[in-house]
């Protein structure tokens, strides 16, 4: 008895909720929605002006019909320009019908853009750096080491020649990634920052993070040279060494040689200083960074030194 009644109170709900979906189907909306614009050019093409990624339209019928035209698998704007020699302008609103299959109770309230102006220029194609916006936050204890690679770190952007010119660089997608604890290799994507009108080769690249767990390492005794002295003059540090202190991964720090540490002063910043002192420039061996050396400052004694005739 009891599954019965459960039984008539689901096909209670169920027609409730059909009856329901029925009537708001066939009552009458406005809706907003983009759908892409997706253009196609010849090869010896060029568009000289910027297109918007997205159609906006308003539309209104009834819930059927409006749910049909969302569901629909072709909602977007195929443009093809390969047929075309000279500028033109497109009216969108005229392309919608065949483009969207709009069913005849459907009216289109509003298209923006409604006209595009198509401007074509003369193709070329350089090389640009890719910018990294991968943004990587490490596990607490660990340490990214050195700079990531991307692979390549160049692309080839093709277009025309009015607008390419002006690009420095092409970002890759911007992605957050947290609480990393191992080093890797991801493919990441590179956005068009001019939309629709130029092409990028290859549209991806590849991104690769060494990543240790973190450890600190100190070096006394670090010898400081000095660089470029002159041959009649000789320069005696007041210290002669410094103490380093390093962070960085355990397997980088662990290589480490002390004597391929390079700390070393130009004999130029002594020859221009009004100090007193000078601080030195420090060269690591591998991948780390320095928390501080001591001492901060080295003072200096310059020497004339002693010739004799032979």
């Amino acid at each position: 008895m009891m599954r019965k009644n459960i039984l008539i109170y689901i096909l209670s709900f169920v027609g409730a909720a059909l009856l329901w979906l029925y009537v708001n189907l066939n009552l009458s909306y406005t809706i907003n929605f983009q759908i892409p614009l997706e253009v196609k050019t010849a090869g010896s093409q060029a568009l000289g002006s910027d297109l918007p990624s997205f159609i906006d339209l308003t539309v209104k019928g009834k819930g059927w019909e409006l749910l049909g035209i969302i569901l629909s698998k072709k909602k977007s704007f195929n443009l093809d320009l390969s047929s075309f020699k000279k500028d033109t302008k497109i009216n969108v609103s005229q392309k919608l019908g065949e483009i969207l299959e709009i069913p005849s109770g459907v009216s289109v309230l509003n298209v923006n853009p409604e006209i595009l102006e198509i401007n074509f220029d003369n193709i070329t194609s350089r090389m640009v750096k890719v910018k990294n916006m991968i943004n990587v936050v490490p596990k607490e204890n660990y340490f990214i080491i050195g700079q990531p690679s991307v692979s390549p770190d160049s692309v080839k952007i093709i277009g025309a020649m009015s607008v390419i010119g002006k690009i420095k660089f092409l970002p890759t997608e911007s992605v957050n990634i947290n609480d990393v604890n191992s080093g890797f290799t991801r493919t990441f994507k590179i956005i068009d920052t001019l939309n629709n009108i130029m092409k990028i080769e290859p549209k991806t690249v590849t991104i690769s993070y060494r990543i240790e767990l973190s450890a600190e390492k100190n070096i006394e005794d670090v010898n400081v040279v000095v660089r470029d002295v002159p041959p009649d003059k000789e320069v005696l540090l007041v210290p002669p060494k410094l103490k380093i202190y390093l962070r960085g991964g355990v397997e980088q720090l662990a290589k480490i040689n002390p004597e391929e540490i390079l700390a070393s002063v130009d004999f130029r910043s002594i020859d221009s200083d009004s100090l007193g002192y000078v601080s030195p420039k420090i060269t690591l061996p591998v991948d780390a960074s320095i928390i501080k050396y001591e001492p901060q400052k080295f003072q200096y004694i310059i020497k004339k030194k002693n010739t004799e005739n032979k």
